[in-house]
């Protein structure tokens, strides 16, 4: 089973922004329990920005602001020593460290993809290596930022195709309504056709918080994974949610599998290149043929932009609704000697097309 953990600053670091070794530690131990039981895994960690601070503030006794450039300077201070930690931890065990930074930009090409996943899978296959991934917060802003770390580990449970995602947190699941009131219950099964309260704020650290956690495992769901937002002060609770599959926390239960390239798509949509729109009839056989229909010129009536080879397309309906990504085959030039006419290759392989199946048919003529 491949499953991808992520813990929150607030789940490995105290208020100060210093390391809680021994929960780091225990998060270690039991990821190398599951490599021992032939599970892989990857670890999403966030702290680098939290850390960073108590750094500072311990030996420098200065107090850096919330701007960008603080933010990305104290990141740059924070990232070594949270790798530190965690590379002293598994040397001790025996087990060796591999460290990824990424932003969305790494994402927006195929050719990053497949350079990032060529990595992932060979430390996969390395049982005594463990990839552990941040986001590159010293050099990610604006455009170039995940919403948070959940949107970051979602992204890598797409593209490694992981069985399971795990949200570890402060808090012990998803409730239907704010936890500190009288009477709140926790939500152990959703299901993505759910209506959910309205979610907000988070925890002291970072940017996220449960309706971002949610968001990330109902996404999660739309592409055949299964999500488990959980307490980090659950006894065990890495080792009880995959080799027990103990009820701990909320689950999200997906509703159908999808091949890890498409699941990719489906989180990848920063920077689109271009748009094309398919004709209703296409649109038709999309909607017929969920998993296996390419796009072909023929069912494309028209196209904005410039894009080459290996390209994120957006892809719109006659009505002008977004139905999904893909992969273009062949730049902007090609298609515009090809569109509408029969007998030409493929603009988009299905293995490279996501969809949005429920909006395909949205305004079409009655």
């Amino acid at each position: 089973m491949k499953v991808v953990i992520k813990v929150g600053s607030q789940a490995i670091l105290s208020a100060a922004g210093e390391p809680l070794i021994a929960v780091m530690e225990n998060i270690i131990d039991q990821i190398i329990e599951l490599q021992i039981a032939g599970h892989q895994v990857i670890l999403v960690s966030s702290g680098a920005v939290a850390l960073g601070r108590g750094i500072a503030r311990r030996i420098n006794g200065r107090e850096y602001a919330n701007s960008v450039a603080d933010k990305q300077l104290l990141a740059s201070l924070g990232q070594p020593q949270l790798m530190a930690h965690y590379s002293q931890i598994c040397e001790k065990r025996g087990y060796l460290v591999a460290q990824l930074l990424l932003t969305k930009y790494d994402f927006q090409t195929k050719r990053s993809y497949t350079n990032i996943l060529r990595l992932l899978q060979k430390a996969l296959s390395q049982s005594h290596v463990l990839t552990i991934i941040n986001e590159n917060d010293s050099v990610a802003v604006d455009e170039l930022m995940f919403t948070d770390n959940d949107e970051l580990s979602g992204i890598i449970a797409a593209q490694v195709g992981a069985d399971k995602l795990l949200l570890l947190t402060s808090i012990t699941g998803v409730y239907d309504k704010n936890p500190a009131e009288a009477g709140a219950k926790l939500i152990e099964e959703v299901r993505l056709s759910d209506e959910l309260p309205e979610l907000s704020g988070k925890t002291s650290f970072g940017r996220g918080g449960m309706s971002s956690k949610l968001n990330t495992a109902r996404k999660m769901a739309s592409v055949g994974v299964m999500t488990h937002i959980a307490s980090i002060d659950e006894l065990d609770v890495i080792r009880r949610l995959v080799l027990a599959e103990d009820k701990i926390g909320t689950k999200v239960i997906p509703e159908h599998k999808q091949a890890a390239r498409k699941k990719y798509l489906a989180f990848t949509q920063g920077e689109v290149h271009a748009q094309i729109t398919a004709n209703w009839g296409l649109v038709k056989v999309l909607a017929q043929n969920e998993s296996s229909t390419s796009i072909l010129p023929i069912g494309v009536e028209a196209f904005k932009g410039n894009f080459k080879r290996g390209d994120l397309l957006e892809i719109l309906n006659p009505a002008g609704t977004k139905i999904g990504v893909g992969v273009a085959r062949y730049n902007s030039q090609k298609l515009s000697e090809y569109i509408g006419g029969k007998n030409h290759p493929e603009l988009i392989h299905y293995d490279y097309l996501h969809l949005e199946y429920d909006a395909l048919m949205e305004g079409q003529p009655q």
